[in-house]
This record gives C-alpha cells, structure tokens and sequence, in this order.
C-alpha cells in the first residue's frame, strides 16, 4: 500500500469506505455526486481515491453527515444543503469541463402507473437496466389504462374509453376459459406438483391474453442508470411528441434531482429533437403517402456481409498476430476451406452451455427488417445492443391471431376485439394519428429495423428460441436463426437455436 492513514484520518474515512488496508475498497454512504467526482479524480489527480476523500471532507467542500440526514432536515437546512450541492458541483463537476464525470453516480427510478406506450420510449435508451412488469406472471388491473389528455378533452373521448374497457374486460374475463383450456390440451405430466402445473397453465393463459391488452395499459418500470445517460434520456423525452412521454420525464427529472442534484443540469427540452422529429414526420409523409407496404416475410434479413466467414476467421485470429488487418485478411482469404474451418472451431468449440462467443463475432452485422406484434416487439426490444428503428404502432400490418385462443373458443370475441380497435384507431387517428396508437392491443404488428452483430444475434437467437418463451417472439427468433443459415451455415452452425414447438414451455 503506497498509503497510510493517521488514526484520526482512519476514523474520518471508515464510515465511506470498505477498508483502509487493501487497494480495493467499495464506497458507501456518500452521495452520489460525491461518489461520480471521487473516481473522475482518478484521471487528473496523483493521490488515491481515499486520500482525495480525505481533502473533501477536511476542506470542507462536502458534508457528508448532513447528506445523511437529509431526510431529517428542516426547510433552511435543506435549503443550505442543497446550496453546498451547487456550490460543489461548480467546483468540481463543471471545473471538469467534461460530462464523463456523471457516470459514476447511479439512480435508481421506480417508475409506476405508465403506459405500455410511454415504457418503449423510455426502454429505447441503450445504457440502463430495466426490469418491467411481465405480462406472463402478473394479471393486469382492467381500470388501470392511461386517458390521453388530448382525447379525454375531444369528441372521441368516450370512443376511446370504452374500446380501451372492452379490451381489458375481455382480457380479465377470459382468464378461467382459457386455463380451463390449457389443461383440457396439456394434462399435468409425472412428477409435476399441482402447483408448478397450475402455475404453468396461469403463464400460458396469460401469454396467450397479453394480445388483447390495450398500449394504454398502466405497467411498472424500474430504472438503474447513470446521471449522464440519464440526462441524455431525460432530454429525449423531454423533447418527445407525446405528452405522456414529457410528462415522465419532468417527474423523472423532479425525482433523480433529489439523489443527483447538480448532475442534470442540461436536461432540458432540445430543439434539435424536437424540430427533427417534426421535420422528418412531414418528410415521411410527403414521400410515402400513397404508398402500399409490399408484401414481405415477417422477417427479412436484408443487409449482411457478403465475405462473412473470411472476415469472422481474420478477426478471431487479428489479436493473436503482430500484422496490419489487411495483411491478416489477405492471408487469412488464402487459406484452404478446411484451415478456416479450424480457425472457427478453435475460438467456438469449448463453449459451455453458459458462456457466450467471444468478442471477435461482434465484427460482422445483420440487419433485420421484421413485423412482429407489439406484444413481441415489448420483450425483444430489451435486446439493446441491438440498433432499433421503429415505426408507430398502427393497423397497417394486421394483427397476430393466437391459434390457442381459437382453440379454446375465444375466436369471434378476439376477432370483435380486434376489429372495434381498428375501428377506433382510424377515427382517432384522423385528429390524433400519434396518440391513436393508444388504444391498439398488443396483437397488432409494428414494423421495426433491427440491426445486430453476430455475437448478439447468438444470444439473442439462444435465448429467445428457449422453451420457456412465449410463442410470438421465438417464432421471430426461430426466423432470424433461418435466415442467418440460409446466407451463412457455416457460420449458424455455432448457434444454439430451440426450433422446436413447445405446448406448454414454461416447466
């Protein structure tokens, strides 16, 4: 250890950190501002984090103690504290020059009582972890749907209520019929307890219901992000179309202020966002009005590398050589078939059933155009190292049609389902084509842009494929799988794909 610390100076630091001894400690109990300027030290300063904990505290440019007890604190102590936060950050956080120094601090977000609609916008950010409400083991709340203020005060104000009702009173409704169904087609197996059979039977009656939940339903979010990526989502929607969406964001805002009150001082709404997106819209319509959408595959691969092996067999082998990439490719494209083959199975073959494909897969792209139902799109999209483009929900592409429901006698009330909501989008679309989409059930389809590298699409395919996943979307995975075989089979034979049809996936 290059440092040693007084007793006085040990009992200072104890509180905030794991140890004093060894040269790696966890932090606790500091806010997080505290924390986010504690490890930008690491880049302009010689002394250890603890030390440059020390001069903090000493120099009294935080006080800690009073940030622990904030919640005790009377209004002029708030006040005062919340100067000392201000004054700290222009010291320290904009005397850095650099937004990097944000990523350090982490909010934690319960966000409740939000659209389906408003969750996408906020899952489209890439750098955060999200875990939402699952439509699989939880039944949603048949009153609990988000009113659109702009619909709530207009003409189609009571269209939109009662075809959002009708959807989720079915959706409730339907839940003994369809349960009573499943164990009608799948009897419990050997060895199953009643209780894992029971449970089993609920998730699939619930995979199969989520098609006639309505957008507008309310769901729960949680949110782990860092302060820069979340002032960069903050400022997105902040600057989104839907008001929903705005409105979030300024309760966001309100609340994260409270743990990171100097840490989004720039999320605001943007004019670039904004007018782009209006721009673009107006673009959109201009070229594509009278177009009809082609007919097309729900999955169509339609970008990939035309030399994907060679390229995948030179990257494998690029770190474990001292040449230029374009002389390991040359001499890589020279090698017969056979000792590319080696260079595959030497870097894949040892996989255990756990371990994801190394690093070099991530070189090659695919891109994907796929139509899936929105139930799908909702559990796909948390593949966020994917590239996402999607187009508005709309009844543009039709809708799934759960042949189990069929089965269990729930076709003409689906299809009547199904029917009164395009017939409510189409009319609240000609005064409100954004906010329409509110009322579509999560069976109708969305056409989305994917574009993965290889090392994704293997988890992606892998996981999603799996039994216990719900039928829409591993179809979509199963699909993927094909068409990456189908250009590339040398290269999909390292996939681990389930093409198999499960009744009953979840065990």
């Amino acid at each position: 250890m290059s440092d040693a610390f007084s007793r006085e100076e040990i009992a200072l630091l104890a509180p905030y950190v794991t140890n004093v001894e060894h040269p790696v400690y966890a932090l606790r109990n500091l806010p997080e501002e505290v924390m986010a300027v504690l490890f930008a030290y690491y880049s302009r300063s010689r002394d250890s984090l603890r030390r440059n904990l020390l001069k903090l505290i000493q120099e009294q440019d935080i006080d800690v103690e009073t940030h622990r007890a904030s919640a005790s604190l009377g209004e002029a102590e708030l006040t005062e504290a919340k100067e000392k936060a201000r004054q700290f950050h222009e010291k320290w956080v904009v005397g850095y020059g650099h937004a990097s120094v944000a990523e350090h601090a982490v909010v934690h977000l319960a966000i409740e009582d939000a659209s389906i609609i408003a969750t996408k916008s906020i899952e489209d950010t890439r750098l955060a972890s999200y875990t939402e409400k699952s439509t699989r083991y939880v039944l949603f709340d048949e009153t609990k749907f988000y009113r659109v203020a702009r619909l709530m005060q207009s003409p189609v104000a009571a269209l939109y209520e009662d075809t959002v009702r009708l959807l989720l009173h079915t959706y409730v409704t339907s839940g003994p019929q369809v349960v009573e169904g499943i164990k009608a087609r799948v009897p419990r197996r050997s060895g199953q307890s009643e209780r894992a059979y029971e449970t089993a039977c609920q998730a699939k009656a619930y995979d199969l219901l989520r098609y006639l939940l309505p957008a507008s339903t309310l769901t729960n979010l949680g949110l782990t992000i860092n302060a820069r990526a979340l002032e960069h989502l903050l400022t997105k929607l902040l600057s989104h179309p839907l008001a929903e969406a705005r409105d979030l964001a300024s309760a966001m805002k309100r609340e994260a202020a409270k743990v990171v009150p100097t840490l989004l001082k720039y999320a605001n709404h943007n004019v670039y966002l904004a007018e782009t997106e209006r721009a673009m819209r107006q673009l959109g319509e201009e070229l594509f009005a009278e177009e009809e959408p082609l007919a097309t595959p729900s999955v169509s691969l339609v970008r990939f590398p035309e030399d994907a092996e060679e390229q995948l067999a030179a990257a494998m082998v690029f770190g474990y050589s001292d040449l230029p990439w374009a002389q390991v490719v040359e001499r890589v494209s020279k090698l017969h078939a056979s000792q590319r083959q080696r260079i595959l199975d030497e870097y894949l073959q040892r996989r255990g059933p756990h371990d994801q494909p190394l690093r070099a897969l991530e070189h090659l792209y695919y891109t994907f155009d796929i139509v899936l139902d929105y139930g799908a799109f909702r559990d796909i999209q948390r593949h966020r190292m994917a590239t996402q483009t999607r187009q508005d929900l709309s009844t543009r592409y039709g809708y799934s049609v759960p042949e189990e429901l069929v089965a269990y006698g729930l076709g003409d009330v689906f299809q009547a389902c199904m029917t009164r909501a395009a017939e409510a989008h189409t009319r609240i679309a000609e005064q409100f084509p954004l906010e329409a989409q509110y009322v579509l059930p999560l069976a109708y389809r969305v056409r989305v842009l994917f574009t993965w590298n290889l090392r994704e699409l293997c988890h992606f395919i892998q996981l999603r494929s799996a039994r216990q996943g719900h039928a829409s979307y591993r179809h979509i995975a199963q699909e993927v799988y094909r068409e990456v075989e189908r250009v590339h089979p040398t290269l999909a034979r390292y996939i681990r794909v389930d093409l198999e049809d499960h009744q009953l996936g979840r065990l």
